[in-house]
């Protein structure tokens, strides 16, 4: 395993039955800490399932959807996003039904409703009381824990799904009433001859995003 941080890394949607060492998943979360945060204030708090609680949270997930039981978040996103943002999610909506057939989109969602069929969730809280600056540091550790898991031979996907039930999560876990569970990432070993995984949605051009004044 190389200890240099890899230049790639994608979102992996369908993993297999697999598990993720335990000292593996501590290894990746010890390697987010490193995220940086406002005067080191490391807002987060991690709850993570594994075994029988992430076999359990993955079957109720999948019931209350095909309940049809509404979903909610504890965060709530913006009902309409800026151009930039919903030029960038229009997009990637395209790039996916033009990529899956219909039966592979049948798939991908299956897989989702499923939690990916994830050995491993990791669920973020960052106190209620909190600043968009504590969003910011709680995002900086996610993706740190993305990179060190992808470090340590481990997928792993940020995703809505993974929260839009948060009292699934609650009953999962003693969470204080004054935390927001903020989001989820799922990790494991990916299917390896899955077809939902093999969607690689590309990302702006650099000359796009960067302004720069020498």
């Amino acid at each position: 395993m190389s200890s240099s941080i890899p230049v790639q890394r994608h979102s992996a949607r369908d993993f297999s039955d697999r598990p993720v060492a335990l000292d593996t998943l501590r290894a990746i979360l010890t390697e987010a800490q490193l995220a940086p945060s406002w005067e080191n204030a490391q807002p987060w708090k991690v709850y993570l399932a594994t075994g029988k609680t992430a076999q359990h949270l993955r079957q109720s997930h999948q019931d209350l959807n095909q309940q049809g039981t509404k979903s909610w978040t504890e965060v709530v996103p913006p009902k309409d996003w800026a151009t930039l943002p919903q030029t960038n999610i229009t997009a990637w909506q395209q790039n996916m039904q033009q990529f899956y057939t219909a039966n592979e989109r049948d798939q991908f969602v299956s897989r989702q409703r499923g939690l990916f069929n994830a050995p491993a969730i990791v669920y973020l809280t960052m106190p209620k009381n909190s600043s968009a600056y504590s969003a910011y540091d709680l995002g900086a550790f996610g993706y740190g824990i993305l990179l060190a898991a992808t470090r340590h031979g481990v997928s792993g996907v940020p995703a809505y799904e993974l929260v839009r039930y948060p009292d699934e999560i609650r009953e999962a876990f003693t969470i204080p009433d004054d935390e927001a569970i903020f989001m989820g990432i799922a990790l494991g070993y990916p299917q390896t001859d899955s077809r939902v995984n093999a969607l690689r949605p590309g990302r702006s051009d650099l000359n796009d995003i960067l302004q720069v004044r020498d």
